[in-house]
């Protein structure tokens, strides 16, 4: 069984084609079947020339109206199409898919497990991780620190938040919480101007240049709690898994992708959540937090930290069920049972992807 997807270890897709490639080369060969990256809400494979004789896509997409008018036309040309979360699996099948099913991203516990805090022993860190994009919703973070850090000196915002992508970083400009404009600068130094524009003093962040992933653990470890109010997510959320594998808690919103992983139990949900339509470069409905609840949670945080310790705890032990081991086995069984069907593969032999 091949495997078709980016790699890397700064960013999701890379480090899930490293891991997928490697378990999935571990199990038994599966002829004429090749697991995909699907890219953009066009549900393409990443790379047509690998196209085989059965093709699984796997895919994350978070712009819930745009991905709608290819749908029904991808579920004819795929033989599976596997979602990244069971909201994408949804949206799929809104879209008139039957062939879909849903299989989480892993988290590898020999790199993502507890640890005291290295530094900042005096000091309340609260990390916020992902690329810098309205859908992330760092803009939140900063409306909701800046007045968290008015009530507290001794609080301080750590930030993995490099963007390789203007056109991402661009969709900030959207924000009703915070000035930014796009301008043609390195992406750290935009972070920082925006954070100080944004009344964040530069003195209590903590701002981190991209970091190759097992390097991560470190800057998950040097904090008290993770704040997470993204607005959509098509999967569960790499980086706020490895977060909660590390026993540290977040507080996330409980809509789309996160709903897969968070609960009362091994978290602080975030419910407040507003749907709004959003259109950028493609379009959606995603899910509002309020910065108000937000606040809130961050003071019963801070105020409640033996809770966080139980509740870390309770996440080890939930994440420890997410592996790379057992995603590639699901991946494998979809092939050997595609495969061993009567005439396998005539509805991907017969559509071709474009181009």
């Amino acid at each position: 069984m091949n495997v078709s997807m980016p790699r890397g270890r700064a960013h999701g897709w890379g480090i899930a084609g490293e891991y997928l490639s490697r378990e999935i080369a571990a199990l038994p060969p599966v002829e004429g079947v090749t697991l995909h990256c699907m890219r953009g809400n066009d549900l393409q494979p990443f790379e047509p020339d690998q196209w085989d004789r059965i093709n699984i896509g796997y895919c994350f997409f978070e712009d819930s109206i745009s991905v709608l008018a290819h749908a029904r036309a991808a579920g004819r040309r795929w033989d599976m199409i596997v979602a990244g979360s069971r909201w994408c699996e949804y949206q799929l099948r809104i879209g008139g898919v039957r062939n879909c099913t849903t299989i989480l991203q892993g988290v590898d516990p020999d790199l993502f497990y507890p640890g005291p805090k290295p530094a900042h022993h005096d000091e309340f860190v609260v990390f916020s991780g992902g690329k810098f994009e309205l859908r992330k919703g760092q803009d939140l973070v900063i409306a909701a620190m800046k007045a968290f850090m008015q009530h507290h000196d001794d609080v301080i915002l750590s930030c993995a938040w490099h963007n390789q992508w203007p056109f991402s970083m661009a969709t900030m400009e959207l924000s009703p919480h915070i000035t930014y404009r796009q301008r043609e600068e390195p992406c750290q130094n935009l972070l920082a101007e925006t954070l100080a524009d944004n009344g964040i003093p530069p003195e209590r962040v903590l701002l981190y240049p991209p970091m190759d992933n097992s390097l991560m653990r470190q800057v998950y470890l040097d904090s008290d709690v993770g704040l997470f109010p993204n607005r959509c997510e098509g999967g569960n959320n790499m980086v706020m898994c490895e977060y909660m594998a590390c026993a540290r808690t977040v507080i996330a919103s409980d809509m789309t992708g996160h709903a897969d992983v968070i609960s009362e139990d091994n978290a602080i949900p975030l419910t407040r959540c507003t749907p709004r339509h959003y259109q950028h470069y493609a379009e959606g409905v995603w899910f509002e937090p309020d910065v108000d609840e937000m606040i809130e949670a961050l003071e019963y945080a801070y105020h409640h930290r033996r809770e966080l310790r139980l509740k870390g705890l309770r996440a080890v032990t939930d994440m420890a069920r997410l592996s790379w081991r057992e995603a590639a086995r699901r991946f494998h069984a979809i092939g050997r049972a595609l495969a061993s069907r009567p005439g396998s593969g005539a509805t991907s032999a017969d559509t071709p992807p474009p181009g």
